[in-house]
């Protein structure tokens, strides 16, 4: 009698207690501070400036991400972030430490994620691979090479992060993404100019699953 007791009441405890692994049909949205930063050397503009590369600056947004929960393992993330702004420095040659353009950018990404972690753990880290799209706006000719905006670019994004869930609705999350962004300068001195933005993407957020 008494282990029945024991059994009963430990399934009475397990019962109330939140259950912590995703599942299917799970929402989870992540709100936080997202860093854009480009890889050095994102031109060659010494056809231009002899000695001379492009380097597009770091900026920070707002992030917002959605996830659709699949499965307990799968889920599907749209990234989303408020306007990115980059300073385009030259570096090297005549050009050196000037701002010779700036550009407003957005690049909404849209990932397959993988959560290998079962139920019951806290830590869900997880991998992901996707699709970006980049679309520039607001371009300023700051360096008057006649240049009148950027590409827009298709990539692959590579991402990874972890989630920490305090409990069973509200998380923390640190995740990265490598984007595959190159565009083209748009008309005057360098047109057709190759730019390869690559940047790492650092995401720090809060979140919530529905």
């Amino acid at each position: 009698m008494k282990m029945l007791k024991t059994l009963l009441a430990s399934a009475v405890v397990f019962s109330a207690m939140p259950a912590l692994a995703y599942e299917g049909g799970d929402i989870i949205v992540k709100a936080g501070v997202i860093t854009v930063a480009p890889k050095d050397g994102n031109a060659d503009s010494s056809a231009l400036v002899p000695g001379s590369e492009l380097d597009a600056q770091n900026d920070t947004q707002l992030g917002l991400t959605a996830i659709y929960m699949v499965s307990p393992n799968f889920g599907v993330e749209l990234l989303a972030a408020t306007p990115f702004e980059h300073e385009v420095e030259g570096d090297g040659g005549a050009i050196d430490g000037a701002t010779i353009a700036t550009s407003k950018q957005l690049p909404p990404t849209v990932s397959a994620q993988y959560y290998p972690m079962g139920e019951g753990s806290k830590l869900q880290p997880y991998v992901g691979l996707g699709l970006n799209y980049t679309f520039f706006f607001d371009e300023k000719d700051d360096g008057n090479l006649g240049t009148n905006g950027l590409e827009p670019s298709w990539g692959m994004a590579y991402s990874a992060g972890i989630d920490y869930q305090l409990d069973e609705h509200w998380l923390v999350n640190a995740s990265v993404w490598k984007m595959d962004i190159d565009t083209k300068i748009k008309g005057g001195a360098a047109d057709g100019l190759d730019v390869e933005i690559d940047p790492l993407v650092y995401f720090v957020s809060a979140g919530y699953k529905f």
